[in-house]
């Protein structure tokens, strides 16, 4: 896989963490264990540091970056769909953030806050703690998940640890 050092800065990766072979990770980068870091997903922490939290999953062709002497943190449990692009953001635990959703510099979400597929989180937007948030610009339009979805999420965080697991575990190239 690429993994990069750069101007000193290597990326702690754990090894209980599954990262693709076509994923990039480059810098000032921590990956924690349980994590699943899908093909064609980048981590560019080459201006300031990015950290995923345990038993995050970073899907297909997801990709962080920071700005100039900031950070992205990514807490425990989190699942950031297919195409999402975080810039400068924190996510609490227990996150969704849905396929093709964009969150520009500043933006916080709440523990169990949830991004809708296709929003775009305007920067400096605050997602409060268990709100789900959706649109372009994406406002908050439910302020409490039902226990339905934090069963979803949970399930959801299982099946991706999982799958790292199986990843490491069983893929082989074909020649």
């Amino acid at each position: 896989m690429p993994v990069y050092e750069l101007q000193g800065k290597r990326p702690e990766l754990s090894i209980e963490a599954f990262i693709h072979p076509e994923a990039v990770v480059i810098g000032n980068a921590v990956v924690g264990a349980g994590c699943f870091v899908g093909p064609g997903a980048v981590i560019r922490a080459d201006f300031g540091s990015v950290t995923l939290g345990d038993n995050v999953s970073l899907q297909d062709n997801a990709v962080i970056h920071v700005s100039p002497g900031l950070q992205v943190v990514i807490e425990d449990d989190c699942i950031i769909g297919h195409g999402a692009l975080l810039h400068d953001v924190r996510l609490g635990a227990g996150c969704v953030i849905g396929a093709g959703a964009i969150l520009l510099s500043g933006v916080v979400c709440g523990k169990g806050a949830f991004v809708a597929a296709g929003s775009l989180v305007p920067e400096g937007r605050k997602i409060p703690a268990s709100a789900m948030a959706m649109g372009s610009p994406a406002r908050v339009i439910k302020r409490e998940s039902t226990p339905e979805q934090a069963t979803r999420i949970r399930e959801g965080v299982r099946l991706y640890r999982e799958l790292a697991e199986s990843y490491k575990k069983t893929m082989k190239p074909i020649p």
